[in-house]
């Protein structure tokens, strides 16, 4: 091990930045610190401040590679990389707090550093975040310079506010800026390590965790891939995965799906497709991985290495493509595909719950190539799946019921395996022949829906017993639901899905559709009515529920329905009408209603009864409206399930 001036004693910073550049490499994820992890850190800080002796504060490790043909004194960051960012942003800021004379020499050892138009950061950042730290972080902190696109530069900016305000108010109470330059400077420590060999860079890097922010599953993963193209010498196969990293972790940005859960769960939707890892074992991502991809098999059976590279290659390109499918399905980068799939897509993804279908969907895309009119059957029967299995009121006892039989589903689609397990007496069904993988799989999850949400149980989970504790509103499916019944009353206008995704504090209320009740849950209490049993059932009907935008929700909600349906229809002040047609149906009800309504005396069931014979109109025709758009019937299959039911029970 060389150590290019480092050594096993602690460091200060400016033994680490003399003469020194440092590069977060591509493959590395992005700036990954809360505002949890920067206080830590300044809280140290307070610490040595308030400390009088003169030892150095153990700070962190840093683990550092020599890049190939480097001609200067470069090195990338293999670990250590957000204590590293942090300390160039808070040595930044702190710069502009130092007297004049002396910030040309700091600026020079921490922020940059060579000839005017030949200079360059000390520390460069990976290719998602570096015009974003360079034009904005360390500079005014001004966005119209770059604007935030990711995650990682919302993190960057919060970490730069946070240390802004931590220098502000100790220069307030008095304490200079060269005092807290000594501080870092001379008390903070770090080991340095920087190993000659990529090897042994792997092993620090999986072992060595930055605090608070433990490596993921998918970064244990990358790094064995990368040990093992050290180990079999397999050079050009380490580059490719270091560039094809940087996609996946871009994808996933741009997906929105960047916490370790997220990164997780996409590493484990992958393994079950990818090598077939039952429901158990994908929960141990890393460790079955390292199962499949055996190096030992290689370097001490000497069994051809060629097999292991090609696993490993092949492994990378399938993460690579499904991270660009999450970029399409929940990042909405729609270029290219065809019209249908991207209702499809935005159909899946505001359904919000994924856990049991995400291998399946990866499947499908990735193996009929994101294209093709057998790809759109399948996946408008994996939203049916989805929604009657897993988002329909009480069709299940746990979240992931079935969970083992779709993985396994997914995995033998995607490797062309269901077609060969049948029997020969299998391979009819009906009056059909089962010919494709396609037509087995569109067989299975028929079969798979009629197992857990068959019709009769589907259709009774829209209705609400008397005595049923259960409420309409607290359904996480309703917003979905009434958001399919509005793109059925309106079909030639675009339903804008992210309506209902958004939450209020994302977007203006007019981008914001929320559930309103119809019979109110506080107004007429004082009149006898809305607090008995009967009138509480009929407030927790599905036909008690539209969907509203908020700017007409917010107004008056507690008002009886007569006063809410002029604000609703014809609108209020300088608030338009509404635009969705399920309020100017339900409005049109409730008028005939009433007029038939006033030949009776208003007696304290009035508003009951009124409410009752709207819920039932509501609730019909939501029940007819769910069997067309959730049905089953033109799929494979479907027929011949039905008549083996019929015949069961009456046997």
């Amino acid at each position: 091990m060389t150590t290019q001036g480092f050594g096993a004693q602690l460091l200060t910073l400016p033994s680490i930045f003399s003469d020194r550049f440092f590069t977060i490499p591509d493959y590395q994820r992005g700036y990954a610190w809360d505002k949890k992890q920067v206080d830590e850190l300044l809280k140290d800080v307070d610490h040595l401040m308030l400390d009088g002796a003169a030892l150095r504060h153990y700070t962190g490790t840093l683990v550092l590679s020599r890049p190939k043909h480097a001609t200067d004194n470069a090195f990338h960051v293999v670990d250590g990389q957000q204590r590293l960012t942090t300390l160039a942003i808070f040595l930044y800021l702190l710069c502009e707090s130092l007297p004049i004379e002396e910030r040309a020499a700091f600026t020079a050892l921490y922020i940059r550093r060579g000839e005017l138009g030949n200079d360059r950061a000390v520390l460069r950042l990976n290719s998602d975040t570096r015009l974003f730290f360079e034009r904005v972080v360390m500079a005014e902190g001004n966005l119209d310079n770059s604007p935030i696109k990711l995650e990682a530069h919302q993190r960057l900016l919060g970490a730069r506010v946070s240390i802004k305000k931590w220098l502000e108010d100790k220069v307030a109470l008095g304490i200079e800026p060269q005092r807290i330059r000594e501080i870092l400077e001379s008390r903070l420590g770090f080991l340095v390590f920087a190993p000659e060999e990529d090897a042994e860079t792997g092993i620090m890097f999986e072992v060595i965790n930055n605090r608070g922010k433990a490596l993921s599953e998918l970064e244990k993963v990358k790094n064995y891939l990368i040990y093992c193209c050290v180990k079999l010498s397999a050079a050009s196969l380490r580059d490719t995965i270091d560039q094809d990293w940087s996609e996946i972790l871009r994808a996933l940005n741009i997906a929105g799906k960047t916490s370790a859960g997220d990164e997780s769960a996409f590493l484990r939707y992958c393994l079950v497709v990818h090598f077939k890892l039952n429901k158990t074992d994908s929960q141990y991502g890393y460790d079955e991985l390292k199962k499949r991809v055996n190096l030992d098999s290689c370097l001490t059976e000497d069994l051809p290495r060629e097999s292991v590279i090609k696993k490993i290659a092949d492994f990378v390109q399938f993460m690579k493509t499904a991270a660009l499918w999450y970029q399409r399905l929940y990042g909405r980068d729609h270029a290219g595909l065809e019209p249908e799939m991207v209702v499809l897509l935005d159909q899946i993804r505001a359904q919000a719950r994924h856990a049991s279908i995400m291998p399946l969907f990866l499947a499908m895309v990735i193996k009929l190539q994101g294209a093709g009119e057998r790809l759109h059957k399948l996946l408008r029967l994996l939203e049916i799946l989805n929604f009657r299995v897993y988002m329909a009121r009480n069709m299940t006892s746990r979240n992931d019921t079935g969970q083992g039989d779709l993985y396994w589903y997914a995995a033998h689609y995607y490797h062309s395996a269901l077609l060969a397990a049948l029997a020969p007496e299998e391979l009819k069904v009906g009056r059909i022949r089962l010919e494709t993988d396609e037509d087995v799989l569109e067989y299975r999850l028929v079969d798979f829906i009629h197992w857990l949400a068959a019709d009769h149980r589907f259709i009774k989970s829209f209705s609400l017993d008397a005595d049923s504790p259960d409420d309409f509103y607290k359904w996480r499916g309703l917003r979905y639901f009434l958001m399919n019944y509005e793109a059925k009353l309106q079909p030639r206008k675009t339903i804008q899905i992210d309506k209902i995704l958004l939450g209020v504090s994302e977007g203006k209320t007019s981008d914001y559709y929320s559930v309103e009740h119809l019979w109110a849950t506080e107004n007429r209490n004082g009149e006898g009515e809305n607090n008995r049993k009967q009138d509480k059932y009929q407030r927790r009907r599905l036909g008690n529920f539209v969907l509203l935008e908020l700017r007409l929700n917010i107004q008056g909600n507690n008002d009886d329905l007569e006063s809410k349906l002029p604000r609703y229809c014809e609108g209020l002040g300088e608030e338009p009408p509404t635009e969705l047609h399920q309020v100017r149906k339900m409005a049109s009800d409730t008028h005939s209603l009433i007029e038939s309504f006033d030949g009776r005396r208003r007696t304290i069931n009035f508003y009951h009864d009124l409410h009752c014979e709207l819920n039932d109109h509501q609730e019909q025709r939501f029940i007819t409206f769910a069997q067309d758009r959730w049905s089953l019937k033109s799929f494979i299959g479907y027929t011949q399930i039905q008549r083996e039911a019929a015949a069961a029970q009456e046997n």
